[in-house]
């Protein structure tokens, strides 16, 4: 028989598919008899089915490593391969290879991992004895040689499977084709279920950790800045038990963290995190929904859209079980479609269905294993309390106003293209604007830096000829007092109401005496000790006196000096047109406001006129007043303070009605009850020092600050001398009676 020309010692043979299915099994290469005598002269044929009789078969530039035996039944000048050995080594039915005997070299395999499935993919079956298949790779390849990347085929009485070497390690002790081992008795099998794969089998192997997450991705990459410690809470809640291998967490008896909830003010960046943790996860993205979007107008349609975002959770958990890959769905505004169930009147109760249906998905008869539901709203109040119990939205995670280091993150965040492009002056101090801008949100840091780039653009327009517009890219420098000019512009929703604190104290405080400073210094070390006391967080002040006598004025002085971030005047002026409920709901909104600050202050002006007492009756809404005097006692979330300053001209009423037990201080206010305070007065309102010590002789009977001033006032509209007028002011109103 002639042979083609040799390459080196190596005959060409052209690959063809094995006879004979048993064949598939063996891991063998197939050689015409003559072939192999060629070959293998001195090898006996009691020899022929050994897997010692190797030969390295040459396609292209690759080289492979198998054990040959003799077909009779095979075509001349050609060899069999099976399906496994054709896909692995990328050869196809008539492709020309060459052979030539290989020279054994002497590395043992000391431990191969290998994947394996089903022959047929996707295909279930009973659970496998994985100690038998280990012992049948033994059995039927000890002495083959095997590589990383190789395909075989093995079967038992119930299924045939397909494996692959994942990894080789050998002794080493030849360099000769590195990568390369045999197989004896003593090499340990790892096995390892192919990715996707439905086989039931308990693997051998080292856990691997499932990398749910992506390598290279960080916060402000993402967009992301002040939430390190939220998303440190949600990865150990939600994440860290999903990394484990599903035999790891069902041996400790574990169930995932099925939901949670992101609660928090708006702007706070809760939808931001959903949009941005598709890119935090290796493979399939989140499902992200609107509430208002799952409403239908056809009856059961609102169920059906709910059952349809699980459907393929459902899907794949039915085929894969515990090896299911994370299926998760995202609510946003979850409030609209998850009410308290009874709280709506007069509707067709879909909203209830609609929870019901949510409910059952997450947690019912046949819930699924393999979801993480996250919903997403700033009314935690409104769910419905089944859905925020265990098993549900367990996790609760409050997305609050970022701190300063947050809010400097949040700049370079927002900054960080105008810093690529060289467009921020030298003067930019983000770390001081942090440092500006408490309470705001995420979302008004935008804002901010949209404003401060506003200002830098209109450098550029010529406003009495827009049309003649000449860009100069280089030129537009984003400076200091742009930033500086926006934080003006932008205000906080969460702030301090300036405004509001002006108009209460216009005529600024005038302090007339000792009594006076001493109920300054009095009201000061109440706002230090909320500062500075970590064992008194709440603090509630009364400050009671005569109508007129500057409670309000002196209330909103302490408020807006004691530079907390939130503060705010709860004032019957305010509530004009409000009912009772209304009143109370716009109360405690303050006050749940109030919690989301490290630090706040609520000025609640005139209970009585709050609570609606009217003397004849008596009458006073009592829903308002038991508002009140639980917000008045109630202790703020932990890391939290609020101080809270309350006017009276009553305070018996408030006694009677069991008020006055709310306040840990009650600070009187005093009149003006000596000639020397009336003096002093008089000298602040504009007097000469001697119109002043005159004035003071009119002095017989304690007068309110208000009163002096409203005098004041008139006596400046009379004609003639100024002091005469004044005199004439209190004789006229009969102020020297009082």
């Amino acid at each position: 028989m002639s042979y083609p020309p040799p390459v080196g010692d190596s005959i060409g043979l052209k690959v063809q598919a094995s006879n004979d299915p048993e064949e598939a099994f063996t891991n063998r290469a197939y050689i015409p008899i003559s072939s192999f005598n060629y070959l293998f002269p001195n090898v006996q044929s009691n020899l022929y089915t050994t897997n010692t009789n190797y030969i390295k078969i040459r396609v292209g530039a690759m080289e492979y490593i198998l054990s040959a035996s003799p077909n009779k039944n095979m075509k001349p000048d050609s060899i069999a391969l099976s399906k496994a050995l054709r896909g692995w080594m990328y050869v196809s039915n008539g492709e020309e290879v060459y052979v030539e005997v290989y020279d054994p070299n002497p590395n043992i395999c000391g431990q191969m991992t290998v994947k394996i499935d089903y022959l047929t993919r996707g295909k279930q079956g009973p659970k496998q004895d994985s100690q038998e298949i280990i012992g049948k790779i033994i059995d039927s390849f000890n002495s083959q040689y095997f590589t990383a990347g190789q395909l075989f085929y093995i079967k038992n009485n119930v299924a045939t499977f397909e494996l692959k070497v994942e990894s080789v390690e050998t002794n080493e002790v030849s360099t000769k084709d590195k990568g390369w081992a045999i197989i004896s008795p003593a090499t340990k099998i790892i096995l390892q279920k192919m990715e996707g794969s439905l086989i039931d089998i308990e693997t051998n192997g080292p856990l691997v950790v499932n990398q749910i997450f992506t390598q290279d991705w960080d916060f402000e990459n993402m967009g992301i800045g002040g939430l390190d410690t939220e998303f440190r809470d949600i990865f150990r809640r939600a994440f860290s038990s999903r990394i484990f291998p599903p035999a790891i967490v069902k041996k400790l008896g574990v169930n995932h963290v099925k939901g949670m909830l992101l609660y928090g003010p708006p702007g706070t960046g809760k939808t931001l995190i959903a949009r941005q943790i598709g890119k935090m996860l290796n493979g399939r993205e989140p499902k992200v929904v609107s509430g208002p979007s799952i409403l239908n107008k056809y009856v059961g349609q609102s169920e059906e859209n709910i059952r349809m975002l699980f459907r393929d959770a459902e899907i794949e958990q039915k085929a894969k079980g515990d090896d299911s890959g994370l299926h998760i769905i995202i609510f946003d505004e979850l409030d609209a479609i998850c009410k308290s169930r009874g709280s709506r009147q007069g509707d067709s109760g879909v909203g209830d269905s609609v929870v019901n249906q949510l409910l059952a998905m997450i947690d019912g008869v046949e819930s699924l294993n393999n979801i993480l539901v996250i919903g997403m709203t700033n009314r935690k109040d409104m769910i419905d309390e089944a859905l925020l119990r265990p098993g549900r939205l367990e996790v609760h995670v409050e997305i609050s106003l970022p701190d300063e280091h947050g809010r400097e993150q949040i700049f370079k965040i927002h900054t960080a293209k105008m810093r690529d492009q060289n467009a921020l002056d030298k003067d930019v101090d983000l770390t001081s604007y942090a440092h500006t801008t408490r309470n705001y949100s995420g979302a008004e840091i935008e804002g901010v830096v949209k404003s401060a780039a506003s200002y830098a653009f209109s450098r550029q327009v010529d406003t009495k000829n827009i049309k003649k517009v000449e860009i100069k890219p280089e030129e537009i420098k984003v400076c200091d007092q742009d930033f500086k000019r926006a934080i003006m512009e932008v205000t906080p929703s969460f702030g301090s109401t300036d405004n509001q604190f002006e108009s209460y104290a216009e005529n600024g405080i005038i302090n007339y005496g000792p009594v006076f400073d001493k109920l300054l210094q009095s009201g000061n070390a109440f706002v230090e000790q909320v500062k500075k006391s970590k064992r008194t967080p709440m603090m509630s002040v009364l400050l009671s006196g005569r109508p007129g006598c500057g409670k309000s004025s002196l209330a909103a002085t302490l408020a807006k000096s004691s530079e907390f971030p939130f503060t705010r005047i709860i004032s019957p002026n305010d509530l004009l047109g409000y009912n009772e409920s209304a009143k109370a709901s716009k109360i405690t909104k303050v006050f749940e406001d109030s919690y989301k600050s490290p630090m706040s202050c609520v000025v609640v002006d005139e209970i009585e006129r709050l609570i609606e007492y009217v003397p004849i009756g008596p009458r006073f809404s009592n829903l308002i007043l038991q508002t009140l005097a639980v917000l008045f006692k109630r202790t703020p979330p932990k890391g939290r303070k609020l101080l809270v300053i309350a006017t009276t001209s009553n305070p018996d009423i408030l006694k009677d009605m069991d008020l006055m037990d709310c306040f840990a201080t009650i600070l009187t206010v005093p009149s003006i009850s000596t000639a020397q305070e009336f003096q002093t007065v008089c000298f602040e309102l504009g007097f000469t020092q001697k119109e002043a010590a005159e004035a003071a002789t009119f002095f017989t009977a304690p007068i309110t600050i208000k009163q002096i001033i409203m005098i004041v006032e008139m006596a400046r509209q009379e004609e003639g001398t100024f002091i005469n007028n004044f005199k004439m002011c209190l004789e006229d109103f009969n102020i020297r009676n009082f």
